[in-house]
């Protein structure tokens, strides 16, 4: 609600029912009053709690904010919200016993009867000598609405009008178009509160957000009322053909066979964010520099963002493992060349850990050093195999992860031990490999599967989308496997070539990334509940539900973020909802 609707509402002429013998249940007719009193309700509001740009619509099974003042009334009984049509009570939406109520959260998924339609609402107080007063009524229309969903896949969703007064649009994955049949741009009045000219996806244009079923959506109001909430959407196309933007692209070379991104949403996610500088990215690989006189160098990665040790050396593998994995994370985005890497900002602690430091030195390093600056850490694994005596003992290593988990996170690869794979291990199709497996102890590591793009090339405006998707044959699985991630992941070597980077090891520093951006909108988040929201808010593959093929599904950057962001913004609201339960 405006301030000017609030004063409006609070200088307004109050009219009070005065009757001895009312019910609070009572469903007879009941007009707003014939008796005036003086005024014992000094304010009343009700207005949607989700926050989008129409205080006085909410959609069905959204939520309400209450507040009311009675002063410093002596004989209160109780305060009950009767929701009229015409001059019937169809619903009570609660009933409080105290005599001043601010922003009280009401549920309307509580209220059956509370269905799509134009209401009154209004307060009423009993005192304990039986007497009622009503406050002035406040209008409220309830939108009935329809859902769609999206998949993985590239799409195009049309929307007409037999969506109704409300549609709630939910793209997923993959680039995707919602086409607005039969409307114009002059159509729409607003989208976030903003008009379409003013909209700049990298400028202020999820500064306002709608927060329902437990996630934030992007709100459009059509000029005849309707009301379309929408995530995952990446493209509007109007009756003319024009196409208007919502997503973020960048101008690097390979931008559009970032098929990883683009599967992933990160497009939309970056609206939000691209990185903040208390999140800080790890790296527990093959590390990035390399030694004097050797080959190679550091290609389309911003040097001022590493914390190096000097004698980190990269060549380990020929082409620089650590190298591309720290590209997929965090390669410049925008500079013409190159790719672009999903976080922009954050710095990179880089831990060679194969001819380097061990692998518990380098995390308490990285952590020692995010602690002295008030930082989350995201770890990126690109370790398979028994690694859990590097430095100390296995039981050294879960203490210093469970220690650490309110700032850090791992996403460690799965292990390439299937058919094909690089390791000597029978265990892969029941199995995760290595430290991946803590994933079942930890709340705070995440084993990551590879997804594989399986279709013909699918473009969809330039950039590459996928129709078809499998588990690599060589990724570990099984019931400890937590989320998928794209593998073959276009990323920048050592020597300045894109090569699309393979393995469980191209496919969880996608995660890793993805967790920075989650944590970069809500700082205030543990490492377990980082990860729980990635969990909650992937995209399920196979068979419905969590399944060994591909765990809990494949990560969902704008989801998670959403999620993150509601949580952040308007917690009591997007709390409602936890889970698998979320309105993913």
């Amino acid at each position: 609600m405006t301030n000017q609707e609030i004063q409006a509402s609070n200088s307004s002429v109050f009219d009070y029912l005065h009757t001895t013998n009312h019910q609070p249940n009572d469903n007879s007719s009941d007009p707003l009053g014939t008796t005036s009193l003086n005024p014992i309700f000094t304010n009343f509001s009700v207005f949607d709690a989700s926050g989008d740009n129409t205080s006085n619509s909410v959609f069905e099974g959204g939520t309400l904010r209450l507040s009311y003042d009675l002063g410093n009334i002596l004989s209160l009984l109780d305060v009950r919200l009767e929701a009229l049509k015409g001059d019937r009570i169809v619903s009570t939406l609660g009933t409080w016993n105290q005599a001043n109520l601010s922003n009280e959260l009401i549920h309307l998924a509580n209220f059956a009867d509370f269905t799509g339609d134009s209401y009154q609402l209004r307060a009423v107080a009993r005192t304990t000598d039986g007497q009622e007063f009503s406050s002035d009524s406040q209008a409220m229309n309830v939108l009935s609405w329809n859902r769609i969903d999206g998949t993985f896949k590239g799409e195009t969703i049309d929307y007409t009008a037999d969506f109704g007064t409300g549609a709630v649009i939910i793209g997923r994955g993959g680039t995707d178009t919602l086409n607005l049949s039969g409307l114009s741009p002059s159509s729409i009045t607003s989208i976030n509160g903003i008009g379409l000219a003013d909209f700049n996806p990298l400028s202020n244009s999820t500064a306002n957000q709608a927060i329902f079923k437990g996630t934030a959506f992007d709100h459009i109001n059509l000029a005849d009322g309707r009301e379309i909430y929408l995530q995952g959407i990446e493209r509007l196309r109007f009756s003319d053909s024009s196409i208007f933007e919502l997503q973020v692209r960048t101008n690097d070379t390979f931008f559009g066979s970032q098929w990883n991104l683009h599967i992933s949403d990160v497009g939309s996610a970056w609206r939000f964010t691209q990185g903040a500088s208390d999140v800080l990215l790890a790296s527990l690989d093959t590390g990035i520099l390399t030694a004097s006189g050797a080959s190679g160098d550091i290609v389309d990665i911003a040097i001022d963002r590493l914390i190096t040790d000097p004698t980190d050396d990269d060549n380990f593998n020929n082409y620089g493992h650590g190298h591309c994995a720290i590209s997929i994370m965090s390669s410049t985005a925008n500079n013409s060349s190159g790719i672009a890497g999903i976080n922009w900002n954050s710095s990179v602690y880089v831990n060679d850990v194969y001819r380097g430091v061990s692998l518990q030195q380098a995390i308490q390093d990285t952590i020692s050093y995010a602690r002295a600056r008030n930082q989350r850490v995201v770890f990126q694994g690109g370790i398979q195999g028994n690694w859990f005596n590097s430095g100390g003992t296995r039981e050294q290593l879960e203490q210093l992860i469970r220690d650490n988990s309110d700032i850090a996170i791992f996403a460690i690869a799965a292990g390439n031990g299937g058919p094909g794979g690089n390791l000597s291990d029978p265990d892969y199709l029941t199995s995760v490999s290595g430290v991946a497996q803590l994933e079942t102890t930890h709340d705070n590591v995440i084993s990551v599967g590879a997804l594989r793009n399986t279709s013909p090339t699918t473009k969809i405006d330039g950039l590459t989308n996928a129709s078809a998707v499998n588990l690599a044959s060589y990724s570990n699985r099984g019931s400890n496997l937590t989320l998928v991630a794209a593998t073959d992941s276009p990323a920048m070597d050592k020597f300045g070539n894109m090569r699309f980077f393979g393995g469980t090891s191209g496919a969880n520093p996608n995660v890793a990334g993805i967790a920075s951006l989650v944590w970069s909108v809500n700082s205030s988040l543990t490492g377990g509940q980082v990860r729980q929201i990635l969990i909650d808010t992937a995209m399920d593959l196979g068979v419905d539900g969590r399944d060994n093929t591909f765990g809990y599904g494949l990560v969902n950057a704008d989801a998670a973020v959403r999620r993150a962001v509601a949580l952040q913004r308007n917690s009591d609201v997007a709390n409602l909802y936890s889970g698998r339960s979320i309105f993913v």
